[in-house]
């Protein structure tokens, strides 16, 4: 609905209807959009056959997100690819299509209608894709040469373009182990390779100051 302007359309149909001042991209909207009302006082009920929502988008994300989380995050059970992707398309597709739309109060921008700490936690989240399927095969370890290249490098790639979230839960190697959780043959393989990775003395070490 938000990639195909669908919210737009509501949201300009609605200010027009209050007599609202309507924004650029509102307007611009609206004058996409045909009239079929036999009265001009009628209430647009329906666009494109798609009824009015009965919630702002926000409300409806917010719903959403929630159920994008998977805690803990265990890489032997299987997850959904909506769960594991949701969270990331959710951003781009507010980046690319959330402009114009009205916000909630406190909310400067569209990522923040999500609470802070859910789009942390979901952050660290696409951070663990990077281990699921470790345990679900025999061939799924650490212990393997090539799993173990690829999977490090992703996942230290993905705890560095999420510093702020690993910082704001104040992670520790220990700690970060309580989140995502591994088979017990790949945790001392796990440890070790961040150890190296990122110069980490002790696992009790704060995280986010080697990234």
């Amino acid at each position: 609905m938000m990639e195909q302007g669908e919210f737009l359309a509501w949201e300009a149909v609605m200010a027009q209807e209050q007599g609202l001042r309507l924004t650029r991209q509102q307007q611009a909207a609206l004058n996409g959009l045909i009239s079929f009302n036999a009265g001009e006082e009628d209430r647009v009920l329906y666009i494109d056959e798609i009824p009015r929502p009965s919630e702002p988008w926000y409300a409806i994300l917010n719903t959403i997100a929630p159920h994008l989380l998977i805690e803990p995050f265990r890489t032997f059970d299987p997850h959904y690819a909506e769960q594991c992707e949701g969270w990331p398309r959710i951003v781009y597709c507010l980046k690319a299509h959330a402009e114009g739309l009205s916000l909630p109060e406190g909310a400067t921008s569209p990522i923040e209608v999500v609470p802070l700490e859910l789009r942390h936690k979901l952050w660290l989240q696409d951070c663990f894709d990077a281990l699921s399927g470790l345990g679900q095969d025999a061939e799924l370890t650490l212990e393997d040469e090539q799993q173990r290249k690829f999977r490090i490098e992703d996942f230290t790639a993905a705890l560095r373009e999420h510093k702020d979230s690993v910082r704001y839960f104040d992670l520790t190697l220990d700690s970060l182990l309580t989140k995502v959780i591994l088979p017990e043959r790949d945790r001392p393989i796990l440890i070790g390779e961040l150890q190296n990775e990122l110069g980490i003395g002790s696992t009790a070490d704060r995280l986010a100051d080697y990234l």
